[in-house]
């Protein structure tokens, strides 16, 4: 079979698959009904047709067709709201570091030579100025540590001079604490004496009332005379 259809020459292969095609420029432009133009049931025939050259398709009748209605749709205006911090980003200029070693990017050669052409005077001037305004912050917290100290040192000073006075008042109540104790007790001896001359009285006066009247004494009495 693929021998048979090697020997055909290539217009004959051409006019076949012409004849396999079941529609024609007919059908694509009207529906398939009955009027329709069927395929050609001599498909296995060959017939005697032209060779046409190879690369070109074979012109359809343009007034059997009727025209496509192409409808185009114009894009409308759209209002496209930039946020301003992404300008303000795509402002930022793209920079590399000098040392693309810290990257781990590799370095070209030329890079190598621009590193070895920079000038390391203003990197040293960098250095001082970091040195100097690290300097001068170090004397600052300094002073500041010092002045703290100095107001720690009085006021522990004066919370000393305080407790000391604190501490004699605590004393000295502590002794008013014991007086105040001692005139208690002799509060108590007095009401102990005071009661027992109580009772001595009418025994006084009772003795007095048996010696003879020459010898008695006058009455005895506590209070004492205005």
């Amino acid at each position: 079979m693929g021998a048979d259809e090697s020997k055909l020459s290539g217009g004959q292969l051409r006019s076949r698959r012409d004849e396999d095609i079941p529609y024609t420029s007919y059908s694509i432009s009207k529906p398939i009904d009955g009027d329709t133009p069927r395929a050609s049931p001599m498909r296995g025939r060959t017939r005697n047709v032209s060779p046409q050259p190879r690369g070109r398709e074979p012109v359809r009748n343009s007034a059997n067709t009727a025209p496509h209605d192409i409808v185009v749709v114009a894009e409308g205006s759209t209002q496209q709201e930039t946020d301003s911090e992404l300008v303000h980003m795509e402002k930022i200029p793209v920079f590399v570091p000098l040392m693309r070693g810290s990257l781990n990017i590799p370095i070209s050669s030329k890079e190598v030579d621009m590193l070895d052409k920079l000038s390391t005077d203003e990197l040293l001037l960098l250095c001082h100025r970091y040195q100097e305004h690290l300097r001068q912050c170090g004397e600052a917290v300094a002073f500041d540590q010092n002045a703290l100290c100095v107001r720690i040192k009085e006021v522990d000073i004066t919370i000393q001079s305080i407790y000391n006075h604190l501490t004699d008042r605590q004393r000295k109540f502590a002794k008013y604490a014991e007086q105040i104790q001692k005139v208690n007790e002799m509060s108590t001896v007095l009401n102990k004496i005071k009661m027992n001359v109580e009772q001595l009285i009418p025994v006084m006066d009772r003795l007095n009332s048996i010696l003879p009247p020459e010898n008695q004494l006058e009455s005895f009495n506590m209070k004492l005379k205005s």
